[in-house]
């Protein structure tokens, strides 16, 4: 029997409560040690005294009564009393209450816009209706800091972007607080499976080991020796202050291991707790897990991102339940995850997302591929690591073959400022590693492309668009019998399979004639004497020139870039490859870094113009919102989208596991789990053509938003050689097959 005068924070199942007092207490205790992380320990410990301080009204004391009696009851919005608290009673520093009244607000259903005429979920709307909770603890409340980006003179143009983003860290904080104090009470079995990991102090001495056994195994060849000194020069710049960095190494020169050695030493060093690699592409994602597992271990890294692999042994099922655990707030020592992940957390409002940031704060990042930064994005993008270095005791790596130019400049306003190279002068490694001479051949139509294919024994061509590659790819068939094909229209377990072929043919030495999009550009680990690159921007040439030659078994390799049949396809990639054209008038030299440096300049100078590094105007959204606090969290989580919200999935069950799942789907009420564990059997479309698909019965919706390729459209509309290949001309109309 409970006392009536008991306040209740939660119950479980067996009739136990977790009083509202302890919930409280404990999830300001955790959420200040999260927060102590970016010397906002008391703004974490107050909006986790208040967050539940609606709990304490009589009406969800009576609610969560009858819920443990199995009676209904009606709804009662708990988050609101403490949001008003702090919103009319905490007015230092200026604006803190505003902000803290976010984070309570939202800490169940996500950050809401701060004004919306329209919106009932925003903070202005709530706040209005809020009833004036008891405030049991109060009293308790701590001294609120000055919050840290206010701590030197501030920046007109940045400070509203500033409080936004410190809003989501102690949000994020309260979240994942919130979350491990109520798991620990309602789940004590699951609580328990979050142990620590090991340090990044005892990881970095499984990677001496590594490195060491590399090192005396390693043939003295002059790429070799170029490589370890890059590693050496790497480990020594780990010394010098955290802030922002950038490693440039061409392909082939080690830059994974270097910039995890930098990335491990300078973490130990300034006593950062994790190393967290950001990348564009899954594909490049898997390589990079795995090379990283096998120095540390399975359990020391966390890969996530959509298209990972569940462990489906059951021998494994605890490593899998810590995973998916690590998985909800990046509590592990090393992640490895994509710009998406990354990126629009830092931009998102929903709980799932932001939980994490916190996570971030006192880190190495190293964002592999820096080339890849989303360029319709590009300036909020580059406040996110502006601001990380800044404020949050973090270092960022930008790391690349190919450095873009993110500095400021009279070209580029908003840029970043003091990167620091990691390695000494990268343009004497560039023609160090140089390996491929590269040759401009104009315009070649397909029969004459293919036919130059042909001839050629291995081969890689690379082109702009899934109908391109496809078309190409048919067009070799006719006169070899035999190539192989690369598109997003194969699903990743398809692609990973063709991969693996095509490796075993180009190791021993057997004809291999490859027709891909550019998925196959990015840290995709293949080496062929030969690519052929349809024209694109200067960055991308040298990301295929990557594939070509890779090991230096040749003395040089051949890059072919050519003028696609029919042009380019609007949009980016024609004006990227103007800008290339406009280079490369003035640095002939596709290869050189200073081509890279121009290109980047000019594509960016061009597009900022137009408002084209920031599209959804996001920078002006927490502009307008620096003098009244109005931020507009759940508009722009809504435009921070790097993969556009109109792509649709579809499910292709590739082989028995994915057919099985697919039936498991067709049956259960609760598809999440097994929706997750397939999309690395899924295909990206536009809606157009996946209703193209349904209307020739090759798709079938089998639950609202779910759409599963049928036995007939494995039958007739997926191909083993190509993917996707069925024969509605709809769904070839251009505008639905650019990658």
């Amino acid at each position: 029997m409970i006392e009536d005068d008991v306040l209740i924070g939660h119950s479980r199942e067996d009739g136990a409560i977790q009083p509202l007092e302890d919930h409280l207490r404990g999830v300001a205790r955790i959420a200040a040690e999260f927060g102590r992380r970016f010397s906002a320990a008391g703004w974490a410990a107050a909006a986790g005294i208040l967050h539940d301080d609606g709990k304490a009204l009589p009406e969800f004391q009576t609610r969560i009564r009858k819920l443990m009696e199995d009676k209904p009851a009606a709804r009662v919005d708990h988050s609101s009393p403490g949001a008003r608290y702090v919103a009319d009673n905490i007015s230092h520093p200026p604006g803190a209450g505003k902000l803290l009244s976010y984070c309570i607000a939202g800490h169940h259903a996500g950050l809401p816009d701060g004004r919306s005429g329209d919106d009932e979920s925003s903070l202005s709307r709530r706040l209005s209706r809020a009833k004036s909770g008891p405030g049991i603890l109060r009293s308790e409340l701590p001294t609120i800091e000055i919050p840290p980006f206010l701590t030197s003179k501030p920046d007109n143009q940045r400070v509203g972007f500033q409080a936004a983003f410190f809003t989501r860290m102690i949000f994020s904080a309260l979240v994942d607080a919130d979350f491990l104090d109520t798991e620990a009470f309602v789940d004590p079995e699951r609580g328990e499976k979050r142990r620590p990991y090991r340090s990044l102090t005892d990881l970095r001495t499984e990677l001496d080991r590594f490195l060491h056994q590399l090192g005396a195994t390693a043939s003295e060849t002059e790429i070799n020796l170029r490589r370890a000194e890059i590693l050496s020069q790497a480990r020594r710049a780990a010394i010098e202050p955290p802030g922002l960095r950038s490693l440039t190494v061409p392909t082939g020169g080690g830059k994974t291991l270097s910039s995890l050695a930098f990335a491990m030493d300078h973490a130990v060093t300034y006593g950062m707790e994790r190393v967290i690699y950001v990348i564009p592409y899954t594909s490049i994602i898997e390589q990079t897990a795995d090379v990283f597992r096998r120095i540390f271990g399975d359990h020391a890294v966390l890969e996530h991102h959509s298209n990972v692999i569940r462990d489906h042994d059951h021998d494994d099922e605890e490593r899998e339940e810590r995973r998916r655990l690590a998985a909800e707030n990046w509590d592990a020592p090393i992640i490895v995850t994509t710009n998406v992940q990354f990126f629009e957390s830092f931009f998102g409002n929903r709980t799932s997302k932001v939980r994490r940031l916190h996570n971030v704060a006192n880190s190495v990042v190293v964002l592999d591929e820096a080339q890849m930064l989303p360029v319709p994005f590009l300036k909020p993008t580059l406040e996110v690591i502006k601001e990380l270095a800044l404020t949050y005791h973090s270092t960022v790596v930008l790391c690349t073959a190919t450095q873009p130019a993110l500095q400021d400049n009279e070209s580029f306003a908003g840029g970043l400022t003091d990167v620091r190279e990691i390695v000494e002068a990268p343009q004497v490694l560039e023609s160090a590693f140089r390996r491929v001479e590269a040759q401009q051949l104009g315009d070649i139509p397909d029969d004459d492309l293919a036919l130059r294919l042909a001839q050629e024994p291995q081969v890689l061509c690379i082109v702009n668009t899934r109908g391109h590659a496809r078309n190409l790819y048919q067009k070799l068939g006719t006169l070899i019998g035999d190539a192989y094909h690369l598109s997003a229209l194969m699903c990743p377990m398809h692609r990973r399979a063709v991969l693996k072929e095509i490796r075993d043919q180009l190791q021993q030495g057997l004809p291999c004639r490859v027709v891909s999009t550019q998925l196959v550009e990015a840290g995709v680990d293949v080496d062929f004497p030969v690519v052929y690159r349809a024209v694109t921007g200067i960055d991308s040439i040298v990301q295929a020139a990557g594939r070509c030659n890779r090991e230096g078994r040749l003395q040089c390799g051949r890059l072919y870039v050519f003028r696609p049949d029919g042009g380019l396809p609007p949009g980016h990639f024609r004006q990227n490859a103007q800008v290339a054209d406009l280079v490369l008038r003035n640095h002939p030299d596709v290869m050189s870094s200073e081509a890279v440096r121009e290109y980047f300049r000019e594509l960016y100078w061009t597009k900022d113009q137009g408002q084209g590094l920031d599209e959804e105007r996001i920078l002006q959204l927490f502009r307008d919102g620096t003098t009244t606090g109005d931020f507009p969290f759940k508009t722009i989580a809504r435009k921070y989208r790097l993969i556009a919200d109109d792509q649709v999935s579809i499910i292709v069950p590739y082989d028995t596991h994915a057919a099985r799942e697919c039936e498991r789907l067709r049956h259960t009420r609760y598809p999440g789990a097994i929706l997750r564990g397939l999309q690395p059997y899924t295909v990206g479309l536009r809606p157009r053509a996946v209703t193209a698909l349904i209307r020739n019965f090759y798709v079938e919706e089998i639950q609202e938003d779910v759409f599963v390729m049928t036995e007939f459209g494995m039958q007739n509309a997926y191909e083993q050689k190509i993917g996707l290949n069925p024969t509605e001309p709809d769904f070839y109309r251009p505008e639905n097959l650019i990658t």
